[in-house]
């Protein structure tokens, strides 16, 4: 759910936060559609809930959608979608805040309601009831969320370094090494504008961080489904925020933001959780664990 980047941060400063960082968050527009172009992926636009969607998508199947995080891009996925496109369809769009995505300025335009929204139009632009949900940080948030919701409309789900978000919240109110981790996100809602559209995604995020653990106890617990489900245009089965679809769990324990303790309880909200833990991966395991990771989700994937 949660970038590790910070603002302006530098080559070196990257490297030092931990393995497995992804450089994609630097990779310019061309730079992505000519990588994207090399591997046979077709580009196109959906309609999203107000906004304009832009995506990668291949292959034919059963649909694969692939939701990425802050601050990075569709092509986060690359490998996944080289190796799914075999027999699934596989998508990947450029979230709200990304371009060519649209991006839009207002905070509002960055709530779980629009991002749940931005799901369903993807689902409906390829003409599939239920898809294979996978997410990393910020689309593992989104995806958490939504799988909760609409369980008749996630087939799997697959989460890499994304904490549910009643476990993040349990973290940086309780866990005095989280809150520390997570204090970049504090610059985010401090920055004066102009800046990125996708900080909204931290401005709009009901679960705000912590100076520290005394101060975490002075803060108010906000109501998680309250927020995430007020305005949202397709009613949700559920406000729980429990899964009850087959999830696989993939975490790079050396995530300098996410740390081990996210997945503490995690059984607690998704009862039928396969875990794969790779020791020596970071926040993003997807990039730096291809094989280990493609092989994880087959395996998941086959499984009955």
């Amino acid at each position: 759910m949660r970038s590790v980047l910070r603002p302006a941060v530098n080559r070196r400063h990257l490297l030092r936060l931990g393995a497995g960082l992804s450089l994609a968050a630097f990779a310019s527009t061309t730079e992505t559609r000519r990588a994207a172009s090399q591997s046979g992926l077709i580009e196109g636009y959906a309609n999203g809930d107000g906004v304009r969607l832009h995506f990668f998508s291949d292959g034919q199947g059963e649909l694969m959608l692939f939701l990425h995080g802050a601050p990075d891009s569709a092509m986060l996925y690359a490998s996944q979608l080289a190796e799914f496109s075999r027999n699934h369809l596989v998508v990947a769009p450029d979230l709200r805040g990304y371009p060519p995505s649209d991006q839009p300025d207002a905070v509002d335009a960055y709530a779980m309601p629009r991002l749940l929204g931005d799901v369903h139009a993807l689902l409906r632009h390829f003409g599939h009831e239920r898809c294979i949900l996978v997410g990393n940080d910020w689309g593992g948030c989104i995806a958490w969320v939504f799988a909760s919701a609409y369980p008749n409309r996630v087939q799997r789900l697959i989460i890499l370094n994304a904490p549910h978000p009643s476990i993040y919240l349990r973290e940086v109110r309780h866990n005095p090494a989280q809150i520390q981790a997570s204090q970049y996100e504090r610059g985010y809602h401090s920055a004066v504008a102009p800046y990125p559209a996708w900080y909204n995604y931290y401005r709009a995020d009901p679960i705000k961080v912590p100076a520290s653990i005394a101060d975490a106890a002075q803060m108010d617990t906000p109501d998680l489904a309250a927020h995430f489900f007020a305005g949202v245009a397709e009613p949700p089965a559920s406000t729980s925020l429990r899964i009850n679809v087959p999830t696989l769990v993939i975490w790079g324990m050396q995530d300098p933001a996410c740390l081990p303790g996210q997945l503490d309880g995690i059984h607690d909200y998704a009862p039928d959780t396969t875990m794969v833990r790779i020791a020596d991966a970071g926040h993003y395991p997807m990039q730096s664990h291809p094989a280990q990771v493609n092989g994880a989700i087959r395996d998941f994937l086959r499984r009955a």
